[in-house]
């Protein structure tokens, strides 16, 4: 008998994306998982081993639990430049599937300093992706569809995650743009 082989899930919290965004807020004195949470969004889940890598990585250091047992955690020079060097090319790798990836990654060039136009760009860039995938999607449906006849089987399902698909990604679509169109011009 084989043994099953098993491959490991990408843990979605490792990006780059999320280890940067945490430092350019940390950066900003938003430096507590529960400053995180209610400035950011991101929650402690998510927030704690983030903090935990880039305080093993020296980008940013603990500081003693305070009221409440709150720790605070401050940028080092290290952390400084690993942010200054590790933004732009995110903006300039290829587009995430991931909407949150997006959203972050235009954030964090946004607390980095980014022209707006290029931050735009990016989420125009985003969009354009995102409707591609759409109509691709669109597409895959409608075979789905056609296929289904007067008896749906387990196509039924396909059919309707591929309708839920293409609207997905084209709500994410006409978001990205809109978010383009209203970027404030300071952060």
């Amino acid at each position: 008998m084989s043994k099953k082989r098993t491959v490991p899930v990408r843990d979605k919290r490792c990006r780059l994306d999320l280890e940067l965004f945490a430092l350019a807020l940390v950066q900003r004195d938003v430096n507590t998982p529960y400053r995180l949470l209610s400035a950011a969004g991101l929650s402690q889940g998510a927030t704690l081993p983030v903090l935990n890598r880039l305080e093993s990585s020296g980008y940013v250091h603990r500081g003693e639990p305070g009221s409440r047992g709150r720790t605070e955690f401050k940028i080092t020079a290290a952390g400084r430049r690993h942010l200054q060097a590790g933004w732009r090319p995110l903006l300039e790798s290829p587009i995430s599937g991931d909407i949150e990836t997006t959203l972050r990654t235009a954030s964090l060039a946004v607390l980095s300093g980014a022209d707006r136009k290029i931050v735009t760009a990016y989420l125009k860039n985003a969009a354009s992706a995102k409707a591609t995938e759409s109509k691709n999607r669109k597409a895959e449906a409608k075979q789905a569809k056609a296929a289904l006849g007067d008896e749906p089987d387990g196509g039924l399902y396909s059919w309707m995650l591929a309708m839920q698909a293409t609207t997905r990604l084209a709500a994410e679509a006409k978001l990205l743009r809109q978010l383009a169109a209203e970027l404030p011009k300071r952060s």
